[in-house]
């Protein structure tokens, strides 16, 4: 699942131009940026499996 921004923003120093991938680092820094609307909209569960996700990519490199 990507993390699509709905605005343009920036985020710790970085530009996010709308419609484009943004690389989230923690799951409180995903939930503010979807309560606030820089991000598509998403549900509680689809943040939990994001962060699933992840964590699975991450320990099978």
């Amino acid at each position: 699942m990507k993390i699509i921004a709905s605005i343009d923003f920036t985020l710790k120093g970085k530009k996010y131009r709308k419609g484009k991938e943004v690389k989230v680092n923690s799951k409180k820094e995903l939930i503010k940026l979807n309560e606030r609307g820089f991000i598509e909209p998403l549900t509680m569960k689809e943040i939990q499996e994001y962060f699933i996700e992840n964590t699975k990519k991450e320990s099978e490199e």
